[in-house]
């Protein structure tokens, strides 16, 4: 991908400013009404929240409102004048927040959102030529419309997942996501003052009853640029892409962010890492060249192109590492794994073996006109 235009600060989103020691009761309600907050700490700019950090931290379904805001301010990149629209799309992707920090003489003065750098997006050719069938997440997971918001929260922690499709009878019903599970725990004394009892709790609550029941779908055919107006003009991140009427996947925004970045020409680019901390920031030279060797062992021998690999890595509190690997296949598909280890490079290791195996399935499979939605 070219370098593109520059951000300038009129796209820029005022948002709300707290101080580290603000208890998150004071600060979700602007949470849930901005694209992400700033924070401060001995009034300097710390970080931002954003809803992202929030569900990272409420897991379990589980807040403690006194708790200070720091502990859910994350430091990510910042956007400036200086910053090509090709520089954000990598910002946004790496970081996999819904705001960036804008800083102008120094000074930050609000956030670019996602949606206003889609907005842009569309305004160059930069995604043009690509179809949704291309870059979407397939198969999709689905869970059935009479579970409870705990047991699909269970249901995405494991398969590490933001969004469900719900199912009743085997049909597409709804879909349910991270960002509904937590709007409603988070803010439970305001919406649901009938269920302050000790009684209450997320099993008692069904996914029906939460889920959007008209979700926004697209065929598997259509042009990406049509997804991108979809999240910009419906102010939505995902969409359920579907093939002759029946769901086929999903397709996200952080899904366009990866394809953009990998259309960059350098073969370097064909492997995304994100996650890298100090800790991890030795071994990436490595990872890239393992990755790309095992492009050259996929194309030779599975005969098929890999478009891009995207690996995201997490180290988690018990000194495990857990890493996330998606393959773009040409008319295949996305492959992706996740492998949970203790060792870095044993976790890779296992990552493109199971990669591997995912692929030859996926290839073996592909003529084959099976559903694909797969129950959790």
């Amino acid at each position: 991908m070219a370098t593109l235009d520059r951000i300038p600060r009129s796209v820029i989103t005022q948002v709300p400013i707290f101080e580290a020691d603000t208890a998150m009761t004071k600060v979700l309600p602007a949470v849930h009404k901005n694209p992400a907050v700033l924070v401060n700490d001995k009034g300097a700019f710390y970080g931002i929240v954003d809803f992202r950090s929030v569900h990272r931290e409420s897991k379990s379904l589980k807040m403690n409102k006194n708790t200070p805001v720091l502990r859910y301010a994350v430091k990510v990149p910042k956007i400036m004048h200086t910053t090509s629209l090709d520089d954000a799309v990598f910002y946004f992707y790496r970081s996999r927040r819904n705001a960036l920090p804008y800083v102008d003489e120094d000074k930050v003065i609000g956030v670019l959102d996602r949606f206003t750098l889609m907005k842009m997006l569309l305004s160059t050719d930069s995604i043009k030529d690509m179809k949704c069938s291309d870059i979407m997440t397939s198969p999709a997971l689905g869970i059935d419309s009479k579970a409870n918001i705990a047991q699909a929260s269970s249901a995405m922690s494991d398969r590490n997942v933001n969004r469900l499709l719900v199912l009743d009878n085997g049909k597409l019903a709804g879909l349910i996501t991270r960002h509904d599970l937590i709007s409603n725990m988070t803010v439970i004394n305001e919406r649901y003052p009938d269920m302050k009892s000790k009684r209450y709790s997320p099993s008692n609550i069904t996914i029906e009853s939460v889920m959007e029941k008209s979700p926004v779908s697209i065929d598997s055919k259509e042009d990406v640029r049509n997804a991108v107006r979809d999240f910009v003009n419906r102010s939505i991140s995902s969409l359920v892409v579907t093939s002759n009427g029946v769901p086929s996947g999903i397709l996200t925004i952080s899904d366009v962010l990866a394809a953009l970045i990998a259309k960059r020409k350098t073969f370097e680019n064909r492997i995304i890492i994100s996650g890298i901390d100090r800790d991890t920031y030795e071994y990436e030279y490595e990872i890239k060249e393992q990755a790309n060797a095992f492009i050259e062992k996929v194309e030779k021998f599975r005969k098929v192109n890999v478009r891009y690999i995207t690996v995201n890595i997490k180290r988690l509190k018990n000194n495990r590492y857990e890493i996330n690997a998606r393959a773009s296949i040409d008319n295949y598909g996305m492959a992706e794994v996740r492998i949970t280890d203790f060792l870095l490079d044993r976790t890779f290791a296992k990552v493109l073996e199971t990669l591997m195996e995912e692929i030859k399935r996926k290839k073996s499979k592909s003529e084959n006109k099976h559903e694909r939605v797969e129950s959790v």
